[in-house]
């Protein structure tokens, strides 16, 4: 949940954030590939005189004695691209295959053209005449216009849930007020929704949503929506603005909602970024979609605790990241790498001195904090040599999570550095010992931690290292002079660390 001073200092920002995809959004050759094929509507019932494309996603693991789950994409050929900022496909295949999401059959569709014959290739030019009309009315002919003219065909090859907790819609611009619009006008067609940086702005009285949204009775669907402080603002209004509002009205209702708002600008980049985390939110409870552990639920740090400092750390660590010429090693952790800054402060000074140094540790944090901040432009547009990544002791102390779902999100977040960094070398440290006595609760969690995670190296590009002896005394007690409150390092704490650590550390940057 983002709140509204956040949101007025986002909006000061004249440059958007840059984002990447993850993992997720790349071709895995272990993983089953669907098949698209692509198909023309050169008559249309609801729309006369239109004709357009469209394309059909089709799994590997489709049975056709089993109803297949539904997602329909407006503006379809920008979704469907497999090289394009969504991936929609490759996305699809990925989460399919790990039972992220249901087996589901896609349908993407391009908006109408009104000339005697289709452009020879898909895209935004020549813009489709019709798309406006279509996308940005408020009634029900674009949802008809599915349901008579589109899905029967597609309903006539493939076996498609007719329950509409197996439908979704999603769509782009005026593509997620269409989106948005097809749910609201037939939530007993499609009960959830995908919109990125949706136009619910005056082009076609779709800044009303709002307020009818509160002043009418619920409707059983799911909202998720996506915006970005440096998107339009003109003569339909404020893009930003009109999200929030909806935002609002959404929350005010007590909607299923979610809203991820960034720093981009009116295009797929950020919307892109964190599709794969859209679909599985927004498919999370869905009959054989395999529950997510915590460590994996990616989300901002909402901690009371931590709401009034969390998201502008973000938000100052991109800018600072904007800033830097260039960046030999980023920190990656929860409060014991951010307390370089504060108790360690004076030991970094002299043991990272001559290194351009990105401290990305963010008190509190746990793995699905990390893993979001990576997905949210963290570490876009550098090149670090060495990330030296701690995290996991929140799992345990806040949560006592099972040790291997720990490691599940470890191990995410390796996969997705490794993605968005491909030349960076990882340092990967054994979570630090908690508890004074090595019979205690929390030091025997972070140990069995610890003996999973050992194994992700590769030592190529992922390295372990366990400097934990460097902390203790004999018969592995934890020294209050070292750790007072038997977790966070004071200097002298920082000085173990650092004389520990730097050798290995100064190899990995030499290489």
């Amino acid at each position: 949940m983002t709140t509204t001073s956040t949101i007025q200092a986002q909006q000061k920002k004249a440059t958007p954030t840059k984002y990447s995809q993850g993992y997720d959004s790349m071709v895995q050759t272990d993983v089953p590939q669907g098949i698209t094929t692509e198909h023309e509507l050169l008559e249309s019932k609801i729309f006369p005189g239109t004709k357009r494309r469209y394309s059909v996603y089709v799994p590997q693991q489709y049975d056709p004695s089993k109803p297949a789950a539904l997602m329909v994409f407006q503006d379809g050929h920008t979704y469907q691209r497999r090289d394009g900022d969504f991936r929609a496909p490759v996305v699809m295949d990925n989460l399919i295959h790990k039972s992220q999401i249901p087996v589901m059959i896609g349908v993407f569709v391009d908006p109408g053209h009104k000339k005697d014959a289709l452009p020879e290739k898909r895209g935004w030019k020549p813009q489709p005449e019709n798309r406006s009309f279509e996308y940005d009315t408020l009634s029900d002919d674009y949802v008809r216009f599915l349901l008579e003219d589109v899905l029967p065909k597609v309903e006539s090859e493939y076996n498609i849930t007719q329950d509409p907790a197996g439908r979704g819609i999603c769509g782009i611009s005026s593509g997620g007020i269409c989106a948005f619009t097809a749910a609201w006008e037939r939530p007993d067609k499609f009960s959830k929704v995908i919109s990125h940086i949706g136009s619910f702005t005056n082009i076609r009285h779709g800044d009303t949503y709002p307020g009818i949204i509160r002043k009418t009775d619920a409707k059983p669907i799911r909202v998720y929506m996506q915006d970005g402080s440096n998107d339009l603002d003109n003569e339909h209004g404020n893009w930003p603005l009109g999200n929030q509002q909806m935002h609002k009205a959404l929350m005010h209702k007590k909607y299923d909602h979610k809203f991820e708002y960034g720093g981009g600008a009116h295009n797929g980049n950020h919307g892109g970024a964190i599709f794969p985390d859209a679909l599985r939110w927004t498919w999370r409870d869905y009959p054989g979609v395999k529950k997510l552990p915590l460590s994996l639920t990616v989300g901002m740090n909402s901690e009371p605790w931590a709401l009034d400092w969390w998201q502008d750390r973000h938000d100052e660590k991109l800018q600072q990241k904007n800033k830097m010429k260039k960046v030999d090693v980023v920190l990656l952790g929860d409060s014991i790498t951010h307390n370089w800054e504060n108790a360690g402060r004076p030991v970094f000074k002299k043991h990272f001195q001559g290194l351009q140094v990105l401290n990305l540790g963010f008190s509190g944090d746990r793995t699905e904090h990390v893993l979001w901040r990576l997905r949210n432009g963290a570490i876009e547009g550098i090149s670090p040599k060495a990330v030296l990544m701690l995290i996991g002791t929140n799992n345990t102390g806040h949560r006592k999570e099972p040790a291997e779902e720990t490691a599940l999100g470890i191990k995410e977040i390796i996969n997705e550095l490794r993605a968005r960094l491909p030349e960076t070398k990882i340092l990967l440290q054994a979570i630090f010992p908690r508890d004074e006595s090595p019979e205690g609760e929390y030091r025997k969690q972070n140990d069995a931690i610890n003996s999973i995670i050992k194994d992700f190296a590769d030592d190529q590009s992922v390295f372990y290292t366990d400097i934990n002896d460097a902390f203790l005394e004999d018969g592995g007690q934890l020294p209050k002079s070292i750790m007072r409150d038997s977790l966070h390092p004071n200097r002298k704490g920082y000085e173990l660390w650092a004389d520990a650590i730097m050798p290995e550390l100064k190899k990995l940057l030499k290489q």
